[in-house]
């Protein structure tokens, strides 16, 4: 079996609710968590109505989130949706065949902006072949999976308010490396359209560059999320 945890906070806006939980339902034998962090705008309750459940961690990071849904998970294979990311379902299913190959394995999907621009295009293939195939992070709009005995070694994600999927890739890197599926994760690019293509691309680097000098997740976080509020309660 198969567990997907899918981390929410108010999600209904962005469009990308109904698509995930049309895919989900169509999937064979899998566990759906979602875990929300204090949704306001009808998300939990939407949710609820395509029969899956619902955890409620008010106010939380995603890193709590994930790390809630990690720990309830039952399945042999564990995957991390991204809440504004859409799998097709033969794509999902393709994960469960790696629980056999190599117990310690983990990884994610291949990107793709759900719009097409040469900035967009650039930084999925600098997502996928630089950062996921060579430095080995895997950001969550990948979608990142991890086998349960990866999650036995007792795998928990440092409670940030950002950048939370790095902190994990690292943890997942001592087990090897990642494994890329050619499935596609096809992911908003909201904040590229409300920012602007320049502007958000600018503020990624920015951001990237902070983190490697160490500013303070939550200061970070309020850069990053400003006039947005799409991953914390």
């Amino acid at each position: 079996m198969i567990s997907i945890i899918l981390p929410t906070f108010n999600e209904i806006d962005s469009g990308y609710l109904g698509p995930i939980m049309s895919r989900l339902a169509r999937l064979g034998q899998a566990e759906v968590l979602a875990v929300d962090g204090g949704s306001t705008d009808g998300t939990v309750e939407f949710i609820v109505r395509h029969g899956v459940e619902v955890l409620n961690l008010p106010g939380s990071s995603r890193a709590a989130r994930l790390n809630l849904g990690i720990e309830q998970s039952q399945g042999e294979m564990l995957l991390l949706h991204h809440p504004r990311s859409v799998i097709e379902p033969d794509g999902i299913e393709a994960v469960r065949t790696l629980a056999g190959a190599d117990q310690l394995t983990w990884g994610g999907f291949t990107h793709k902006f759900d719009s097409d621009h040469p900035l967009l295009r650039f930084t999925s293939w600098y997502s996928n072949h630089v950062r996921c195939d060579w430095s080995g992070i895997v950001y969550l709009d990948h979608c990142v999976f991890l086998s349960r005995a990866v999650k036995k070694v007792g795998i928990k994600i440092p409670d940030v308010d950002i950048f939370e999927d790095t902190e994990l890739s690292k943890l997942l890197l001592m087990f090897g490396r990642p494994v890329r599926l050619p499935a596609e994760a096809r992911t908003s690019a909201i904040r590229f359209k409300r920012n602007g293509l320049w502007r958000q691309a600018l503020l990624n680097q920015l951001m990237k560059i902070a983190y490697h000098l160490h500013m303070p997740p939550d200061r970070l976080n309020r850069l990053y999320e400003r006039g947005l509020h799409l991953n914390k309660g």
